[in-house]
């Protein structure tokens, strides 16, 4: 069934909840982790107190070197006031650490051991230390290389809170709840994505860059004149384009040296949770 067994290394951190410790890992404990390198997945059962446990399953397009010897997963129960944490949050009154989940989840596959994957993984956590109700605030986040946290959440369901997300490259993971208002959270995503495509504009060919640029231009003229279907319209015709690409375009391969931009992966990313918010709003 599955093509290989090992241990995910989870270092667990317990800081309580005040203000006078953070930064220090303790009860490292050990979880079985299963990856199938044939199916290009990963999964594990974490428990990092009788409270807080999670199902993590990680699935890529395609990889090489997908072995237990060059992944490294950390998960970490948070200081609630940890200023490392909270300085990274996009918005610090109105995304908060839901108190029921204060788990920092790390990927860092080692960066002398050749794992690559090329395009999207699709990353999905389950747990019943949060319950899903209609309108949940709930979002997964992602931040590279201890940068901004950015909601990167595609699906969101219940049993008992299910959620799920996509990216080009790696690093840390949090569940939020955002209170932002829908209007803000579709800005700051297209934001994203135009900003993205700008940054990679040195790794296209003109004409490539020129039909990207007009693909995001026309979803934001459609965002910002109110038009949601059109909106959506234009964001299913970009993600069609970057998905229709096999790297020959649009660059699509991360490493673990941190030495290649998976532009692909990050713009597919950024427009599918932009077309989820859309979704919802």
């Amino acid at each position: 069934m599955y093509a290989s067994k090992t241990l995910l290394k989870v270092a667990v951190l317990w800081l309580g909840f005040s203000l006078s410790s953070y930064s220090t890992f303790a009860n490292a404990v050990e979880v079985p982790l299963t990856i199938n390198s044939q199916q290009n997945n990963l999964t594990a059962s974490v428990e990092l107190s009788t409270l807080v446990g999670f199902d993590l399953s990680v699935q890529f397009e395609n990889t090489v070197g997908l072995t237990p010897q060059n992944m490294l997963v950390e998960a970490s129960l948070l200081n609630l006031a940890d200023p490392d944490i909270l300085h990274r949050l996009p918005d610090s009154l109105l995304t908060t650490i839901p108190q029921a989940f204060p788990v920092l989840i790390s990927i860092r596959p080692d960066p002398e051991k050749g794992f690559s994957f090329s395009g999207v993984y699709t990353i999905e956590l389950y747990t019943k230390s949060l319950h899903y109700t209609e309108g949940t605030p709930l979002r997964l986040f992602h931040s590279h290389q201890n940068g901004t946290f950015e909601d990167i959440t595609t699906m969101t369901g219940s049993g008992s809170y299910r959620v799920r997300g996509n990216g080009g490259q790696f690093s840390d993971f949090i569940i939020l709840a955002d209170l932002r208002d829908g209007s803000t959270i579709i800005q700051s995503k297209l934001t994203r994505l135009e900003n993205i495509a700008n940054e990679s504009q040195s790794q296209l060919s003109a004409g490539a860059f020129q039909v990207l640029s007009d693909s995001i231009n026309a979803v934001g003229s459609a965002i910002n004149s109110g038009n949601k279907g059109q909106a959506l319209a234009a964001i299913e015709s970009l993600i069609h384009l970057l998905e229709a690409d096999n790297g020959a375009v649009y660059p699509d391969v991360w490493r673990s040296s941190n030495d290649l931009d998976n532009v692909r992966g990050n713009l597919i990313s950024a427009a599918t949770t932009l077309r989820f918010s859309l979704r919802i709003e």
